[in-house]
């Protein structure tokens, strides 16, 4: 009885040193953290989405306090969020450069023809490595929604088998993007009004105009009546120079096919 005692005494005194002298490990060796990282990561939207190049919200917070990175890093959060972050600072706060996510397809399920009957796993992802699934068109959105499911602000809707982009949510993010096989959504930087090919399409006019009801169909009228040489074709594609382009709207309303499309910022 006498061993089991002194052996559970034992035991108690040595998990109590080492109890002890973890706890004086711990506050010796232990690195502060700065105060202003968390108040950081408080401001930040907490969407972990990798915009800014980083891997989380508290990874940027950290970066912002430890290395120097910028403080309107966080394109999700924009101005307000970058305004903030520079208060903690304690440095002149600059402007985010706004951009959203533009689709370059303007066709919907109901608006383009199909090859076949797809019966496979329900992604975009999916169909891609298997011809492109039911779609007939070889460059245009498939349709299953991963663009939809890896928005974390819930940005994108598919209609019709479409995304659709709501810009008053939209914080230009990029995990869309990033998500699309196909490489159809980008990201823009819109004024109040903006004139877009929203058509990916190299196939000649013929066939382009027997597969889909939207696709460009490389007439030239938009580079014909364009009055500020700001339209172009290249490979039986039509292209806009945002540069040039004056938001006259005329390669809008001559476009035959309504690839050319008016965006409002």
């Amino acid at each position: 009885m006498s061993l089991v005692l002194l052996a559970i005494t034992s035991m108690g005194a040595l998990s109590a040193f080492f109890a002890i002298m973890l706890s004086v490990a711990h506050n010796k060796f232990k690195v502060e953290e700065d105060p202003r990282v968390e108040r950081i990561l408080a401001e930040l939207p907490g969407a972990n989405c990798g915009a800014c190049g980083f891997a989380s919200c508290r990874a940027l917070a950290e970066a912002i306090v430890k290395e120097g990175a910028p403080t309107n890093a966080c394109v999700a959060g924009g101005n307000k969020v970058a305004e903030k972050i520079s208060q903690i600072m304690g440095v002149e706060s600059e402007a985010v450069e706004r951009k959203v996510a533009f689709v370059r397809c303007g066709a919907g399920k109901s608006q383009k023809e199909t090859k076949a009957t797809y019966r496979g796993v329900e992604t975009c992802r999916a169909a891609n490595l298997v011809m492109g699934a039911d779609s007939a068109c070889s460059y245009g959105c498939l349709g299953f929604g991963d663009c939809e499911r890896e928005c974390p602000f819930n940005a994108i809707k598919m209609v019709d088998g479409l995304p659709q982009v709501d810009f008053s949510r939209c914080t230009g993010c990029g995990r869309c993007v990033n998500v699309c096989p196909r490489n159809i959504i980008v990201l823009e930087k819109f004024d109040d009004v903006n004139y877009r090919v929203k058509c990916l399409s190299l196939d000649k006019g013929k066939k382009a105009r027997e597969i889909c009801q939207k696709s460009c169909i490389a007439c030239g009228r938009c580079v014909k009546f364009c009055p500020y040489e700001a339209c172009w074709l290249e490979n039986n594609l039509a292209h806009i120079d945002p540069i040039n382009c004056q938001s006259c709207g005329i390669c809008y309303s001559v476009c035959p096919t309504g690839a050319i499309v008016e965006v409002k910022g």
